[in-house]
């Protein structure tokens, strides 16, 4: 029987384990590369442009290059599991086996793990080498319009995890044949609704599909498509999860996590967004390219050590605790409290610095909402 969720989704049966950590805010997505297996990009992928065809490895916002930097965001959202993705994760089987040995470890045996994969690199030895490794639920993006590969999601129902299979509902699109293939052979189905992308990847509108208002990336025809297959579903768990669940659940339920291991005591809260203080030096003040002119800093070190100067000049200089300070490196700056820098912006200004007040994001990438330079 269909049933609408608490999270703007739709059901018939259960729901993976996966997505109920997930719609709680507590699943780390593990980007672990974007590289891909495809020979040609699926015409929907949503890939950013800094990920697409790179190998590149994100713990949710956050660029990390080892498993260190994955478990310290893990701590950080209070997660309680990883979900890998990519790119295809098979094309780094090693380093997708290194990282859930690492999490299986470091968090326990009871640490949820999930991963997505199509099917071009699936093989028996590689799906030996994820359950030997701890991995508990693996999901199958299969190609409704060719059935060739279909076959080997039978070579993982030979290990003891969650087997699913996990596809975008696009319009035109015939489902029938894949549904009778899956009935009895997988845990569980989902069904995603389709959204449009600003990467140059994506190529939705080039196929002539269009949001379905101005508010949302939601596709015309999708979710009509997707609750009409959840009828056709009777005996099986299915889960349609829209870009509505994503936007106004899962994605705010882990920044709320977060931001409670964040959060400095200077800072006010809007929601789920940091208000706070910021000094910056001149060069690296935002504005156009900004987040291009952080990345390209080659001396970091440098700056760090100069930042941390300006510190104890700042704190010197008003005359304020050094609590009440504290030097961003992410995006090598001083973080105060907006009061602060409100009181004292023409001394900040004296010392050839750029006070301002900002709205952000709890996000590894601290995505900022709004700047108001002083």
């Amino acid at each position: 029987m269909i049933e609408k969720t608490l999270w703007h989704s739709w059901k018939n049966g259960n729901i993976a384990k996966g997505c109920k950590l997930c719609v709680c805010g507590e699943k780390t997505v593990l980007f672990i590369t974007g590289l891909c297996s495809k020979n040609t990009r699926c015409y929907y992928c949503p890939i950013a442009d800094n990920r697409s065809g790179k190998d590149v490895i994100y713990a949710n916002e956050t660029l990390i290059e080892n498993v260190d930097g994955l478990c310290r965001e893990i701590r950080l959202c209070g997660s309680e599991g990883i979900g890998i993705t990519g790119g295809d994760p098979l094309m780094k089987i090693e380093r997708v086996v290194e990282y859930i040995k690492a999490v299986k470890s470091e968090f326990g045996k009871d640490f949820h793990v999930h991963l997505y994969c199509p099917m071009e690199l699936v093989s028996e030895e590689k799906l030996k080498l994820l359950n030997d490794a701890g991995l508990d639920e693996i999901r199958f993006h299969l190609d409704v319009d060719d059935k060739k590969m279909w076959n080997k999601l039978m070579l993982a129902k030979k290990f003891m995890w969650k087997v699913g299979v996990e596809i975008p509902a696009v319009p035109g699109k015939e489902y029938n044949k894949m549904l009778e293939f899956l009935k009895g052979n997988v845990d569980f189905l989902n069904l995603n609704e389709l959204e449009l992308s600003d990467s140059e990847v994506c190529k939705l509108g080039e196929e002539g599909f269009k949001a379905k208002n101005d508010y949302s990336y939601a596709v015309i025809g999708s979710e009509e498509l997707a609750l009409k297959l959840l009828g056709n579903c009777d005996g099986m768990n299915v889960h349609y999860c829209t870009v509505k669940l994503k936007d106004d659940v899962q994605i705010p339920m882990r920044l709320k996590n977060r931001l409670r291991n964040v959060k400095h005591d200077f800072d006010e809260v809007n929601d789920y967004n940091l208000i706070r203080g910021a000094i910056y030096t001149k060069d690296l003040k935002p504005g156009f390219g900004y987040r291009k002119v952080l990345g390209d800093v080659k001396n970091k070190d440098e700056v760090l050590d100069n930042l941390k100067k300006l510190k104890n000049d700042i704190c010197k200089e008003l005359s304020i605790k050094k609590d009440f300070v504290c030097v961003d490196e992410i995006k090598l700056r001083l973080l105060t409290s907006r009061k602060i820098v409100g009181k004292f912006k023409e001394k900040i200004k004296g010392m050839g610095l750029v006070p301002a007040v900002v709205e952000e994001l709890p996000s590894g990438d601290e995505f900022e909402l709004e700047i108001e330079f002083l």
